[in-house]
C-alpha cells in the first residue's frame, strides 16, 4: 500500500480519535487550544467508557455504543456549562501572531513525527515485529470477531478460563473502530492509531500542558512543540521496545490530564476551577482502560501540583486553620499508597533486574539519554539550564516543573539502578520494574523543564548587546522568528539519538528475510490464509515462528493468538504430537473440540527467540502422513488435516 491509498484509514483514525471528545470538550465551552488538546483524551474516555458499559449490557461493539455515550455525554456538558457557566470563561485576547506562532508549535512536531514515522515503517501494511504485539494485533482481531471491547473481556483471548479478568483495552477499542469505519486491515489500522496518536494527541498535549504552567510565550510554545518530537523516549521507544500500545496512548493523553490537574489545584484565582476538576474526571477513565501504568504516571508526576498548591494556598494562615489541608495531605498520602498496592501486575510479572549503576543511571538523565540512547545533547542542555533557572529565579510554577521532573528522574534512577529490590517493588512495581516503562514517563517529567531552557537561552541570547538589531528585527517579524526558531530546533534536535530510535522502529518494521519473526515468503503466505481456508477453521502452528500473527492478518482463527496463554491438554496433545499421532483418537477428539483444520509451519526459519515449549507436532510436516500441503510460499506451507476422516 502506498502511503497516499493509507490517507483515508489515517483521516478515519484522527476522526475516532478527535470528534467525539471534541463535541462533548465544546459544549464544556473550552476554547483555543483546550479544545484540541481535550478532545483526543477525552474520545478515549469515551471509547474506554462505551467499550465497558456495551460489553456489560451485551451490545455489539461499534460505533453505535460511542456514539450513544458521547450522545449523553454531550447533553450533560451542555446542562453543566449552562448550570455552572453563569459567568463565562474570560477570553484571552491573541493577536494573529500568538495564533501563527501556535500553529508552528503543533505543525513542527506533526511533520518531524510523520516523516520519521514514515521513514521507518516503509510501508503502512507492514508491522512491528515483537513480542507484544501478537497480543495487541490479535486482540484487535478478537474484538472484531467477539463484537466485545470491554478490559473485562479481553484477557479471555488467552485465557478463556477468566484467571486475566482485567485488560486494558483502550487501544484495541479504538483500532477495531478504525477497522469498522474505515475497511482497512487490522495492521494499517494499527499504524494510522499510531501516527493519529503519536503526531496529533501526543504534542497537542505537550504544548497545552507547557502552556498551562508555563504561561503563553512565544519561545517557550514554540520549544515545547518541538522537544515533544525530540527526546527517543517518547513516543519513539514504546513504538519498538515490547510493543507497548496500551502505555503509548495512556502516555500520550497524560499531559492533558496533568494541565487540567493543575489548573485544579493551583492556587490564586482559577476561572471556573470546577470545569477543570471534572474534565480532570473525565479523563481519568481513558487514561486508566488506555493503561493503569499511564494513570499511575499522572498520579506520581501531579504530586507536586498537589502538595504544592494545599502548602502554598494556606501559608500565613492560623495553626487552627491548617487542619483541614493538613489532612487532606494525609488522605491523598493514603489515596496514593493504595493505588501504588492496588493497582500493579501480578508479582509474577514483576521480574525484570536492573540495568545500570547509579552513576550511569544519572549521567543518562543528565545527557537525555535515557535507557542507552545517544545523548541528546540539544534537549539535555535545554534540561540543565532549565534546572538552573529555576533554581536561580523560583516561581511557584516553575518550582512545580522541577519537581515534577526531579520526580521522574528519581524513578528512573530507581527502576534501573537501585539495588534495594524493597524500594524498586514499592516505587516501580505498577510499572513491571521496567526501566523502558518508566523512560518513556521520564520524558513527560522533563519536556516543561527543557522548554523553560529553551526559553531561557533564547532570551538570553537576544539579550545580548552584540544582536541588538536581531533583536529588534524578531520584534518587528514575530512570525517569520517563530518559524525560524522552529525549523532551526528541530534541525537541531536531529540528532544521533533520533536517528537510533528511527532505525530501531525500521529494525521491527521491515520486511526482509532476516526480519525479526516474519519472513517475505512467510507473510505472503499468510496474506492468502482468508482465501484458503474456510471461516470456521482454526490454524494451528508454532507461535514462536510467527505463525500466530495469521489471526490478525486474516482474520482466520488461530489455536495460539499469543505466546503466553492458558494452554489446554488437547492445545498441548496438538502442538506436540499431531506429526506423529495425528490419527490417535484422543488426537481426533482433540483437533474436534478445538476446531484445528490447518497447520501453518514455518518450522525452517525457527524460532525468534529461545523457549522451553514443545511445538515438534507442528514442524517437518511434510514428512507426515497426517497432512497435506495446500499451498506454500518459499519453505512456509500450509497444510490441511488429512487424518481423523477429515479431508483437505
Amino acid at each position: 500500500m502506498t502511503w497516499l491509498g493509507f490517507a483515508p484509514t489515517a483521516l478515519v483514525a484522527v476522526a475516532v480519535v478527535f470528534l467525539p471528545g471534541a463535541l462533548v470538550a465544546t459544549l464544556l465551552r473550552l476554547r483555543g487550544l483546550a479544545i484540541l488538546a481535550v478532545s483526543g483524551p477525552l474520545s478515549i474516555s469515551l471509547i474506554a467508557v462505551a467499550a465497558l458499559g456495551a460489553g456489560a449490557v451485551g451490545v455489539p461493539w461499534s460505533a453505535f455504543p460511542v456514539a450513544i455515550l458521547t450522545a449523553i455525554a454531550a447533553t450533560a456538558a451542555w446542562a453543566w456549562a449552562r448550570w455552572a457557566g453563569r459567568s463565562r470563561r474570560r477570553r484571552v485576547k491573541s493577536t494573529v501572531a500568538d495564533r501563527v506562532t501556535l500553529i508552528i508549535a503543533l505543525v513542527v512536531p506533526f511533520v518531524a513525527i510523520c516523516v520519521l514515522l514514515m521513514r521507518s515503517m516503509h510501508d503502512p501494511e507492514y508491522f512491528s515485529q515483537r513480542y507484544d504485539n501478537f497480543f495487541h494485533l490479535n486482540a484487535v482481531q478478537y474484538v472484531l470477531d467477539t463484537h466485545n471491547a470491554s478490559p473485562l473481556w479481553l484477557g479471555t483471548m488467552t485465557s478463556p478460563d477468566g484467571t486475566l479478568p482485567f485488560y486494558p483495552s483502550a487501544w484495541h477499542a479504538t483500532v477495531a473502530l478504525i477497522v469498522q469505519l474505515s475497511g482497512a486491515s487490522v495492521v494499517s489500522a494499527t499504524n494510522a492509531a499510531i501516527f493519529a496518536v503519536a503526531a496529533l494527541i501526543w504534542p497537542l498535549g505537550a504544548v497545552f500542558l507547557v502552556r498551562s504552567i508555563l504561561g503563553r510565550g512565544r519561545v517557550i510554545t514554540v520549544a515545547a512543540g518541538v522537544l515533544a518530537a525530540s527526546f527517543p523516549a517518547f513516543p519513539y521507544l514504546p513504538l519498538h521496545y515490547g510493543v507497548l500500545y496500551p502505555l503509548f496512548l495512556g502516555l500520550a493523553c497524560a499531559p492533558v490530564a496533568l494541565a487540567t490537574c493543575w489548573w485544579a489545584t493551583r492556587p490564586g484565582r482559577v476561572l471556573r476551577r470546577q470545569d477543570w476538576i471534572l474534565l480532570l474526571v473525565l479523563l481519568v477513565p481513558g487514561i486508566g482502560v488506555a493503561h493503569p501504568g499511564g494513570l499511575l504516571a499522572v498520579v506520581a508526576l501531579s504530586v507536586p501540583m498537589v502538595v504544592c498548591g494545599l502548602v502554598w494556598r494556606n501559608r500565613g494562615v492560623s495553626p487552627a486553620s491548617r487542619i483541614r489541608p493538613a489532612l487532606l495531605l494525609v488522605a491523598y498520602a493514603a489515596a496514593g499508597i493504595a493505588l501504588l498496592v492496588v493497582v500493579r501486575p501480578p508479582a509474577d510479572q514483576i521480574y525484570w533486574p536492573t540495568i545500570l549503576s547509579i552513576p550511569h543511571a544519572v549521567g543518562e538523565i543528565v545527557t537525555a539519554a535515557v535507557y542507552g540512547y545517544p545523548a541528546a545533547w540539544l534537549a539535555a542542555s535545554f534540561i540543565v539550564v532549565g534546572a538552573y533557572s529555576v533554581v536561580r529565579r523560583p516561581t511557584y510554577a516553575r518550582v512545580v516543573v522541577l519537581i515534577s521532573a526531579v520526580i521522574g528522574s528519581a524513578l528512573y534512577i530507581v527502576v534501573s539502578a537501585s539495588s534495594s529490590e524493597t524500594l524498586r517493588n514499592w516505587l516501580t512495581g505498577p510499572w513491571y520494574n521496567n526501566p523502558p516503562r518508566l523512560a518513556s514517563i521520564w520524558v513527560l517529567a522533563a519536556l516543561p523543564l527543557a522548554a523553560v531552557g529553551a526559553d531561557h537561552v533564547v532570551r538570553w541570547i537576544l539579550r545580548a548587546r552584540s544582536v541588538a538589531t536581531v533583536r529588534r528585527w524578531t520584534q518587528r517579524h514575530v512570525i517569520v522568528t517563530s518559524l525560524l526558531l522552529g525549523v532551526t530546533l528541530a534541525i537541531g534536535v536531529q540528532g544521533p539519538a533520533l536517528r537510533q530510535a528511527s532505525a530501531d522502529i525500521e529494525y521491527t518494521y521491515q520486511m526482509r528475510a532476516d526480519a525479526p519473526i516474519v519472513s517475505p515468503d512467510e507473510m505472503a503466505l499468510m496474506s492468502e490464509l482468508d482465501r484458503l481456508v474456510p471461516d470456521d477453521a482454526v490454524i494451528a502452528g508454532d507461535p514462536y515462528t510467527g505463525a500466530s500473527f495469521a489471526y490478525a492478518l486474516s482474520g482466520r482463527r488461530v489455536l495460539m493468538p499469543h505466546l503466553l496463554m492458558n494452554v489446554s491438554d488437547e492445545m498441548v496433545l496438538i502442538n506436540e504430537e499431531f506429526a506423529t499421532q495425528g490419527n490417535d483418537p484422543q488426537m481426533c477428539q482433540a483437533l474436534a473440540d478445538t476446531g484445528v483444520r490447518y497447520i501453518l509451519d514455518f518450522s525452517s526459519d525457527g524460532d525468534f527467540m529461545d523457549n522451553n515449549a514443545d511445538f515438534d507436532g507442528l514442524s517437518a510436516l511434510g514428512n507426515s502422513p497426517y497432512a497435506t500441503l495446500i499451498a506454500q510460499e518459499g519453505d512456509a506451507g500450509l497444510y490441511a488435516v488429512s487424518s481423523c476422516g477429515l479431508r483437505p
